[in-house]
Parts: C-alpha cells; structure tokens; sequence
C-alpha cells in the first residue's frame, strides 16, 4: 500500500526511484564485468608478416588462486583454433607467426581464465591484419647545414634518418610514409610539421638561428596507425659574420699565409749560406 502511494504521488519520484535503481543494478553489472574477465586491448603487426595481441588478466583472484589462460580465434568465421605461440612476446600475449597469419581476412578472438571456481571470457575481439600495423620508429636522425644567404634569410639543414628494420620492407606489403616535426627549444608547444615525406630525408630552407628539437616518425602509406616517436634531436644553426667581416677575415688569413711562406724560405736560404 506504501509503496502504491509512493508511486501516485508524486509520479516523477516514482519514476525517478525506478531509474535509479536500474541504473544502479547496470553499474554494478558493468562493473562487476569488468573485473571479473580478462580483455584484449592491444594487438600490433609491424610488417604485415606477423602479430601480437595482448589482454588484461583478472584482477579479482584471491591468494593463492591458480588461473589459465586459453586464447581462441577463428578466421573468417571459420573453424575455432588455438594460440599458436603464448611465449614470444611475454606474459599474457599470443604471437602469430607468418604461417599463422593472413592478410585481408577477418581474425574473431577472445581468452578464457580458467579457474577451480569457473571459466571467466572476454568479450570478442575482431580484426584485420591490415588494421593494426603499426611500425618501428626511425632511428639515426641527423642534420647537415647547408649553404644560405646569411642571416637574414635564414640558413638550411639537411635532415635524414632511417628504418630500424629494413627486412620488414622486402617483401613490398609497406611503403612507409613520414612526417617530421621539429620547434625552437624556447617553444614548447610550437611545432612545425613537414608532412608527408615519401623519403627519408628533408631539407629544411631559412631557418634563423637558434636551437631546434627535432623528432620523426612513420606509419604504412594505406594502412595502420603511427609509429613512436624517433629519439630527439638538437639541432644548433649558428650565427655567421656578416659578408664584409667575412671576407675581411679571408684576406688576412691569406696574407699571414704569406707572410709565413717568406719568413721559411728566408730561414732556408740563410741557413744554406
């Protein structure tokens, strides 16, 4: 009878108590999933050959509780098989070598914790090799100043680097594309992008003097996603005299080049008399 009267009057609070409930009872149930099954987050090719998939275990395993691992996976809705490798890529992962692996075709996976209690399952995980290459970041990026118009208008540098892995590359399934970012040191969130770059190197033109960071990165030219960021890169153009001191410079140095020439040749006659 209460509880009829709650709901009559008022009805907004009726309605209100029945949706806080139920919103109530779902967060509680979506928490409780989450806990109480592991979860692939990850998984990585790096050349289209190969890939790893990673998942969360669970993390509501009292002390001393004993739990397996079984990852399953079916192709393009075909036949359900099992992890072919859960040791290459550390704990809690399953490595798919290039026999097990197909471009172009539609992986479903999932992984059970087995315990004494129950089996606890992550939600399916579906994907394209294509999907998640995501390549190695560039290494041995540096810099070689090139010849300018002085000062005023700015100075060039030549910049290059390369791949880590070129193996991954022979086969022609990745042409890598490039995009480099560099700033004053002095500008912390002013970066300039050059993007995107077919080739490993690039010539930056009037540059003012100063310090410059530089990184770079790539990714696959039509699938994937970017690689890490390369090592950073200091970069230092230096300030240059003026035309005028510069020549200046030039011809005393060749007079005092002279002038040493003489002073020898005067010593080598004297000391030939």
């Amino acid at each position: 009878m209460l509880w009829l009267l709650i709901c009559l009057f008022p009805p907004v609070s009726c309605s209100r108590i029945v949706q806080d409930v139920v919103y109530k009872d779902r967060h509680s149930r979506v928490e409780v999933a989450a806990t109480t099954r592991p979860h692939i987050y990850f998984c990585r090719s790096p050349n289209m050959e190969d890939f790893t998939c990673w998942w969360h275990p669970l993390d509501n395993l009292t002390d001393g509780e004993r739990v397996t691992y079984v990852f399953s996976y079916t192709k393009d809705k075909g036949p359900k098989h099992e992890c072919p490798d859960y040791v290459s890529a550390g704990p809690n992962s399953c490595h798919f070598d290039s026999s097990h692996t197909t471009i172009w075709m539609i992986y479903c996976m999932n992984v059970t914790a087995v315990t004494a209690q129950r089996n606890y399952t992550s939600q399916e995980h579906c994907l394209d090799v294509a999907e998640i290459v995501q390549t190695e970041a560039p290494v041995n990026l540096t810099y070689e100043l090139k010849d300018a118009g002085g000062d005023e208008m700015g100075h060039n540098a030549l910049l290059s680097w390369t791949y880590p892995v070129p193996s991954d590359l022979q086969y022609g399934w990745i042409t890598l594309v490039y995009e480099l970012q560099y700033r004053r040191v002095t500008e912390a969130d002013n970066w300039k992008v050059k993007h995107p770059l077919p080739e490993p190197h690039v010539e930056l033109l009037g540059l003012p003097v100063g310090d410059y960071v530089v990184r770079v990165r790539c990714r696959s030219h039509n699938y994937g996603l970017w690689s890490k960021w390369s090592s950073t890169l200091l970069m230092s153009i230096p300030a240059r005299p003026p035309a005028g001191k510069l020549l200046l410079r030039i011809l005393m140095s060749g007079v005092g080049v002279v002038a040493l020439v003489v002073i020898i040749f005067g010593i080598i006659l004297q000391s030939k008399r």
